[in-house]
């Protein structure tokens, strides 16, 4: 029964590292851009949401309300570029119109028109079972006491030990405690790997950070790195930065146009780092900082 009880409190463990990962991770990928001038009843989180799990949403004009943003579902064959022709957007109180081509306009996640969210499951679960093999090499550093007893004094060693675990300075035992044979078996901890652990998870999570376009260089020096190091390490992030980026610039640009009239000022879209976003803009800072 004990060991039933240890199994499950490893796999609730297990599960629960794995679904703190998945929230963090998925915090992260859906606060990348930041939109200005976004009507305040769009509600921007649902937005990302369903960018991340679903891989777009169709923004259009409700006769009552103004700009919405919901998902859709096709109601007929695409065009020649597998672009909507017409949808029908559905919202979770059961809000649902049909929209015509010129009625809509399609925000993607990224150029390749699916969502990403698997991806970061998969990961997610990847850097917990890492994060949790470290818990358990740690642990494995403890040193094991083996004793040898009889039968009928099992208890009695269990009560005396659990009384030394518990740190207690004064320990009331059985008359039988003379009769306790004990051997003292130290074993060799397990190897300490969780440092390489470390890196191991280190370079999962600037994988996940360069999937949704987040600026991490984790080779880091005692010296500063100089450009093109920085370059090589973000030339993976800018490339995903852009499959995120362009489809969002697109529709955001189709927005501003097609639906002005609903809009105080133009939707505006940017990076919530602020950091460069093309290596072009990474050597003008490192000239600038250069010339300080």
């Amino acid at each position: 029964m004990g060991n039933n009880k240890r199994l499950k409190n490893s796999q609730l463990q297990n599960f629960y590292t794995e679904q703190m990962y998945t929230r963090q991770m998925l915090t992260m990928a859906e606060n990348v851009f930041n939109y200005n001038n976004m009507p305040e009843f769009i509600e921007m989180s649902y937005v990302n949401k369903t960018l991340l799990r679903q891989g777009s949403i169709a923004f259009f004009e409700d006769e009552y309300i103004g700009l919405l943003a919901l998902p859709y579902v096709n109601l007929s064959k695409p065009d020649v570029y597998n672009r909507p022709v017409k949808i029908q957007v559905i919202g979770n109180n059961g809000y649902n119109k049909k929209l015509n081509y010129d009625e809509f306009v399609i925000m993607y996640d990224n150029e390749g028109r699916y969502p990403i969210y698997m991806d970061i499951l998969q990961l997610a679960e990847r850097i917990a079972l890492v994060t949790r093999t470290i818990d358990i090499n740690i642990n494995q550093q403890k040193v094991p006491r083996i004793w040898k007893t009889s039968a009928e004094n099992v208890k009695t060693l269990e009560g005396l030990l659990n009384n030394i675990d518990g740190m207690n300075t004064e320990i009331a035992t059985y008359d039988n405690i003379d009769k306790i044979i004990e051997t003292n078996s130290v074993l060799s901890p397990a190897p300490f790997v969780a440092d390489k652990l470390e890196d191991t998870k280190e370079k999962l999570w600037a994988e996940f950070l360069r999937l949704i376009g987040v600026a991490n260089v984790t080779n880091q020096k005692k010296e500063r790195l100089i450009t093109d190091e920085v370059e090589f390490a973000m030339g993976g992030t800018i490339v995903s930065r852009y499959n995120r980026y362009n489809p969002r610039k697109k529709a955001i640009d189709l927005i501003n146009k097609k639906f002005s009239h609903l809009l105080e000022k133009p939707i505006e879209l940017e990076y919530y780092d602020g950091l460069p976003t093309t290596l072009k803009e990474i050597e003008n800072e490192g000239d600038e900082e250069n010339d300080i």
